[in-house]
């Protein structure tokens, strides 16, 4: 089924299923009982934890839409003579649809979870049109030609204080699980660099499972996971404490109603959810803090001195 005749699917009366059913896709959220997210939970330290999420937050772009961008360039930069032009036609077709959608989807016209879908749509049904292994290297060769990998300043700073302090910092994301290693790779590189090569060995990540092989789609982040994910993490013991949180969306205040009194939430370049909603998300004797970061200009502002233009 091309990615068009999926979203006249999905948009059906008294349709329940995801886009990713329709398309043949298996959607799995028991994440807890996931061998991928149980080796990642066997890896952790014990310790405070620092928790960031990634996309905008820490890492200046969308980590998926950067995973779907370069496929749909690396595939177009291939010897179409040498594919089967049928498929190649249907590619073109998909990714035409996508562009359409992308644009509904920044203008608020659809669910923004449509278009994420979706591109794990066009990454599943077209990756036998390109080599799997050339991809990823295509993918970390126009990480570090274009810079990529450089992280909000403030972000890093805050990074670099919890390291230095001995603790730990755990990045979760939305993101799948291969462009989070090859970002992830790239990132301790640049710590080992700017920081102190020991402090690698405390960075982890956990992010959403995507199986080439079986087209099973395990997105940890999906509605209220972070939160209950974060929650099962301390009550078994795993972590000891979660100390800071980093994010940038109105979602994240969840998180903050776990950390303990007078403790420090940063909300990094958020969006305006994050001040519509303040009042009533807001967990009491919480610190929550509103940094915006601008080419030089790094602030913090005071959600009574906003102004809207």
């Amino acid at each position: 089924m091309i990615l068009e005749k999926a979203l006249v699917e999905l948009n059906r009366k008294q349709n329940t299923k995801d886009i990713l059913e329709i398309l043949g896709i298996k959607f799995r959220c028991d994440y807890l009982n996931h061998s991928y997210y149980k080796n990642k939970i066997s890896t952790l330290n014990k310790w405070d934890y620092f928790i960031s999420d990634l996309d905008w937050t820490f890492f200046r772009w969308t980590l998926q839409k950067e995973a779907v961008s370069l496929f749909i360039k690396f595939v177009k930069k291939q010897d179409y003579l040498n594919m089967d032009l049928d498929d190649y036609l249907v590619f073109l077709k998909d990714v035409k649809f996508f562009n359409n959608l992308e644009k509904k989807a920044y203008n608020k016209e659809i669910e923004y979870f449509e278009y994420l879908n979706a591109w794990i749509f066009l990454l599943l049904k077209h990756k036998n049109l390109v080599e799997w292994d050339e991809y990823l290297a295509y993918i970390k060769y126009s990480f570090k030609k274009k810079e990529k990998i450089n992280p909000f300043r403030f972000s890093f700073k805050k990074l670099k204080e919890v390291l230095e302090g001995n603790k730990n910092f755990i990045f979760v994301s939305w993101a799948p699980d291969f462009i989070f290693d090859i970002y992830l790779e790239l990132l301790k590189k640049y710590i080992w660099k700017n920081i102190w090569e020991q402090y690698v060995s405390n960075i982890f990540w956990i992010g959403s499972f995507l199986s080439l092989e079986t087209k099973e789609y395990v997105p940890l982040w999906w509605k209220d996971h972070k939160n209950d994910f974060i929650k099962w993490l301390l009550s078994e013991k795993i972590i000891e404490n979660v100390i800071w949180w980093m994010g940038d969306t109105a979602s994240d205040f969840w998180i903050s109603y776990m950390l303990d009194e007078n403790m420090d939430f940063y909300f990094v370049n958020p969006e305006r959810k994050v001040f519509d909603k303040f009042d009533e998300f807001k967990k009491d004797k919480i610190n929550y803090h509103f940094v915006i970061e601008r080419k030089d200009l790094i602030i913090e502002i005071k959600k009574e001195d906003i102004k809207y233009i």
